[in-house]
């Protein structure tokens, strides 16, 4: 039998287990139920990344089709109706040389953001006198820098460039009448804005002010306006669209007269360049800086790329 010792060993340790449960909990022996695991928070997903994309192609602020001074490449034979610039005939081609080329694009990291692009301009426009042993009537240099935004939760594009433009006289156009240079050239600040208008109409406006002239005949500010039309891909496996584009421009340098272009026709639509097929009638200034005074009037066939 237990001695009295042993006895109140026991009770000892049964009433020491009563007045402190939690030895008694830590008594209990593994297996038992474990210990509510604490709540860890969900780390935080990152924040989505602009796609960063150098010489993308095309542009998220597409150029003016029917500006005549736009840079880009192309063919086109002249049929005047009324003409200005002297000892010129009614008849003429023009080429084009250049183009609109993107250099950098960062694009939207979540539907609605706003993309941005930077781009370049550089081009030639030439003219040619059909019925003069197609001497050269002039030529105009055009270079610019932008900047333009647009976003798909907006109807409206931005942009923001400068421009710069130098014209000069053909030298057999030259010599054969003695017109000499005026020393045409602009460089100008411009600032646009677009809008589309449904899925298949757009419309445009800007505004350019020069802040270096040569020539004191010359105005500061021009603007500009426009809309543009294309239909749903069309024959040939979807691949063209029908176009149609007018552009309004006023010079502060012209009196403010206005400057009309229209063109039309079939245009490609893919991946790569644009080419467009088509018919254009202007009546206003020529496309060369040293005739900025003379209003013509001309219908035109021709072939446009657009990169």
């Amino acid at each position: 039998m237990p001695g009295t010792r042993d006895l109140l060993g026991v009770l000892g340790c049964g009433a020491l287990l009563l007045l402190h449960p939690s030895l008694a909990a830590a008594q209990e022996p593994q297996g038992g139920a474990p210990p509510p695991a604490e709540e860890v928070a969900p780390a935080d997903e990152p924040a989505p990344q602009r796609v960063v994309t150098y010489f993308p192609d095309g542009d998220i602020y597409p150029a003016y089709v029917a500006n005549p001074h736009r840079t880009g490449n192309g063919a086109m034979v002249h049929f005047y109706s009324r003409t200005q610039i002297a000892f010129s005939s009614g008849t003429r081609t023009s080429v084009k040389a250049g183009g609109h080329f993107a250099v950098v694009r960062w694009d939207a990291p979540a539907p609605g953001d706003r993309s941005w692009q930077i781009s370049i301009d550089a081009g030639l426009d030439a003219m040619f006198d059909s019925q003069h042993k197609l001497d050269g009537i002039g030529w105009d240099g055009n270079y610019g820098f932008f900047a333009t935004t647009a976003s798909s939760a907006s109807r409206f594009a931005f942009k923001l460039g400068l421009l710069h433009c130098s014209a000069h006289v053909g030298d057999e156009y030259a010599e054969r009448t003695g017109r000499t240079r005026i020393a045409y050239s602009r460089e100008e600040v411009a600032v646009g804005a677009r809008y589309r208008l449904a899925s298949q109409w757009s419309a445009y406006g800007e505004v350019g002010v020069a802040y270096r002239q040569l020539t004191e005949e010359q105005g500061r500010v021009r603007v500009e306006g426009g809309a543009e039309w294309e239909s749903i891909r069309t024959f040939l496996l979807g691949r063209f669209v029908w176009y149609a584009a007018l552009d309004l421009a006023l010079w502060e340098e012209r009196d403010w007269r206005p400057d009309v272009t229209l063109q039309g026709g079939l245009a490609t639509k893919g991946r790569g360049p644009t080419w467009r097929f088509g018919v254009e009638y202007a009546n206003g200034r020529p496309p060369l800086g040293e005739f900025f005074v003379d209003t013509e009037a001309r219908f035109t066939l021709g072939m446009w790329v657009d990169f």
